[in-house]
């Protein structure tokens, strides 16, 4: 990966930290554009939209990282990607889009928190109370395991 690339990456995670999610968006879109395998620029990327309010352009973004990574691609940055994706259907008010991202997370890595509280959050959301607290104890029960 170039040393742009990363310069990039890192400007545009300072200008996030700051609240500039417009430059972020630019930096990381730079990054992105030059290294388009580097996960945390894409990831990063889909944040900084979001934060401005386009959820569709941030999914977009992320499906393209999941298309270009295909399913040989490491369990954790295909996990990221599809919670990722999961969170930002959320804010956009996909929910059953996000159920089924979440999912997807879920199959590649059963045990991961993240998926369980966000499966938690857009069920609570749809009004599915008992898939809800379902996974949020879950949720809750794996955190707890990891301490």
């Amino acid at each position: 990966m170039s040393a742009l690339a990363r310069r990039y990456y890192a400007r545009g995670r300072g200008e996030l930290d700051r609240g500039d999610a417009e430059s972020a968006c630019e930096s990381f879109r730079a990054a992105n554009d030059l290294a388009p395998q580097f996960l945390s620029a894409r990831l990063g990327f889909a944040a900084a939209l979001a934060k401005l309010g386009d959820a569709p352009r941030a999914a977009n973004v992320l499906r393209a990282g999941l298309a270009r990574l295909g399913e040989r691609a490491p369990v954790r940055a295909r996990c990221a990607l599809y919670r990722s994706l999961g969170d930002v259907l959320v804010a956009g008010g996909d929910y059953l889009g996000a159920v089924n991202a979440y999912k997807e997370a879920a199959t590649i890595d059963p045990g991961e928190r993240l998926v369980d509280d966000g499966l938690a959050r857009v069920y609570a959301k749809l009004g599915r109370w008992r898939e809800s607290f379902t996974h949020l104890a879950r949720a809750a029960t794996t955190d707890a395991g990891k301490t």
